[in-house]
């Protein structure tokens, strides 16, 4: 154990350097986890001083995150980390058989140290690692397709400090790029050396910067609205889920009278079978950085943040690289490419909380509080971080910005695919019973089963899943195999489309253990701050518990969707508002597997 001194020491450090970052919070306690393996009671004083915020805001900061430590003890003791992935993508591909393997040969259960003290096992919902699952990560290292037989080798090799990553997939080659379909955004991915400006340059990047700054430099504010209007003409819509027109948010920002204007690049994808963000950040970082700088430049904002989700660390140390690499490069700083432009990017790594993908608790969460959502109206494109108006779009949104403002032509392919109301691509993301998972970007409209096709779905696929945790489960027959993919025509069936993540359920699922591994990911991602919410999802449980041992089942499933219409009017957020997508898509297509199951 590292004497006190020492600790004081590091703790003083991290927090010298914190000074002046946005999400100073997170920098600092992420720092402290990192480095002494816990977050000792005697640094929330400081903390708590540096920031000037109470003890108690620090508290319950702590408390809100998962992926901090607070005792110490565990941090001396020298046990290996075994964190299992409980997403839906990892179930449908086989995640039920190697849970109950590893909980059988540790014999060991979660938040539990094995009879040995060698292991703890530990659980996240998704590790946006969708098209190999299972995922397992084992004393840090993040190892794919894991069976049981190839547990027992990553056990085998704990027990003599051989570990290794084994079977890591390259992420290029999860782009999938079937003719005679051209990739918009994602044409670059496995081509790149990932950090290397000149490559990006190279290959058409900053183009559409530059195009920016001319226009800007020549026509002041009117040249911001032509490019906002050409946005707008596109009718690109959010790509983060709710596929909110991108334009509109660009447009009110920069109508907005403040001195200070915010530009938020929202990269904690926490949806289950979807890793799109991931994989573009991985090969094609300069791309969505291109577009956060355009949104700067052209809203009037001269600060952006990527808020990047925890479990993403090897994008971490790629981001990292890119901005610094930027910097150097004149693209970021005072003089953007001496254009007289200022605009500054930091990097923000979150804790372990699916709900900051959520925009207002990401807001929260950077200004140093827990990550529980505002009550809208405002919304922040009005009123947004730190009380000022605030782009905040998801990666994938950014890197379709700047293909689109790029050029003229670009904005005529964009408006050439997809649907009426669902216009340009959209990357899907295919998980589980599938032979050939990836990302498919393809224009909207394109058939549930030509989707299916390309990823070789399995003989005997049941059902689908669309658009995350949150998402309506499909079953497999012509009338949803038809379905084309947008977001009205999925809207139209009940469900979502989310961020397009697809995951593919095979013959054998036990939607039963699919229903109750749901509730729990309900209870453990709620905020709390509202009581439909905070005290239905826990109701819930309870109720489909006492329902699925027949007590009073059909009584008892009457009350369960009553909670449910509650909660979908009632709830602050979209979280809570749209549990009942998954739930009663359960009820309605699984209904007698569940119940008799």
């Amino acid at each position: 154990m590292m004497e006190d001194k020492n600790i004081n020491i590091t703790i003083s450090h991290i927090i010298k350097e914190a000074e002046g970052r946005q999400g100073a919070l997170f920098y600092i306690l992420n720092g402290i986890n990192e480095d002494l393996g816990y977050i000792p009671g005697e640094a929330v004083l400081q903390i708590s001083e540096s920031l000037n915020i109470s003890k108690a805001e620090v508290y319950g900061f702590l408390s809100f995150f998962r992926n901090y430590n607070k005792e110490p003890e565990a941090a001396a003791n020298p046990y290996r980390k075994i964190v299992v992935c409980r997403s839906e993508s990892c179930e449908a591909a086989g995640s039920k058989r190697l849970l109950e393997h590893i909980k059988t040969s540790l014999n060991i259960d979660f938040g539990k140290y094995s009879p040995d003290g060698k292991y703890f096992l530990d659980y996240v919902y998704c590790f946006g690692h969708c098209a190999a699952s299972p995922a397992v990560k084992a004393d840090g290292i993040l190892y794919e397709k894991v069976t049981p037989e190839t547990f027992d080798e990553i056990i085998n090799a704990l027990e003599f400090n051989k570990l290794q990553n084994l079977s890591e997939l390259k992420s290029a080659y999860l782009v999938k790029k079937p003719d005679p379909v051209k990739s918009l955004i994602f044409e670059r991915c496995g081509s790149l050396n990932t950090v290397s400006i000149g490559d990006y340059v190279n290959s058409g990047g900053f183009g559409a910067l530059k195009r920016v700054i001319e226009g800007v430099k020549a026509g002041g504010e009117s040249g911001k609205q032509f490019f906002i209007g050409e946005l707008k003409r596109s009718k690109l819509r959010g790509r983060g889920g709710a596929g909110f027109p991108a334009g509109i948010k660009w447009e009110t920002v920069f109508k907005e009278k403040s001195d200070v204007k915010y530009i938020i690049c929202n990269a904690d994808e926490g949806d289950s079978g979807a890793y799109a963000d991931r994989i573009i950040l991985e090969n094609d970082p300069f791309s969505v950085i291109e577009g956060i700088i355009i949104a700067g430049l052209l809203t009037g904002a001269e600060y952006g943040c990527i808020y990047l989700r925890a479990e993403y660390m090897a994008v971490k140390s790629i981001i990292e690289s890119a901005l610094e690499r930027l910097k150097d490069g004149g693209y970021l700083g005072g003089d953007i490419l001496g254009s007289g432009f200022k605009f500054n990017i930091d990097l923000i790594t979150g804790a372990g909380s699916y709900l900051c993908g959520e925009e207002t608790a990401l807001m929260e969460s950077i200004e140093n509080k827990k990550g529980t959502v505002r009550q809208r109206p405002p919304v922040p494109a009005v009123k947004g971080l730190y009380g000022n108006p605030t782009v905040i779009n998801n990666v994938l949104t950014f890197a379709y910005a700047a293909y689109i403002i790029k050029d003229e032509p670009n904005l005529e392919i964009f408006l050439s695919l997809g649907t009426e109301n669902s216009k340009g691509t959209m990357p899907f993301q295919v998980s589980g019973a599938v032979k050939n998972p990836g990302i498919f970007e393809l224009p909207f409209g394109v058939t549930l089963r030509e989707l299916l096709n390309l990823a070789d779905a399995e003989s005997n696929t049941k059902a689908v899943q669309i658009g995350g945790p949150l998402g309506a489960y499909f079953p497999l027959n012509e009338e949803f195999l038809s379905l084309g993919l947008s977001y009205e025509s999925v809207s139209g069936k009940g469900g979502l489309l989310g961020h397009g993540g697809v995951v593919v359920f095979g013959g054998e699922t036990d939607f039963k253990y699919r229903l109750l591994n749901a509730l729990d990911f309900f209870i453990d991602e709620s905020c709390g701050k509202c009581a439909p919410c905070r005290i239905g999802t826990v109701r819930l449980k309870e109720l489909f518990e006492r329902a699925l041992k027949k007590q009073n089942a059909e009584e008892n499933l009457k009350i369960i969707d009553e909670i449910l219409e509650s909660m979908k009017y009632l709830s602050l957020c979209a979280f809570g508002a749209g549990v009942h997508m998954p739930l009663r898509s359960l009820l309605t297509y699984f209904k007698n597997e569940i119940m008799e199951a």
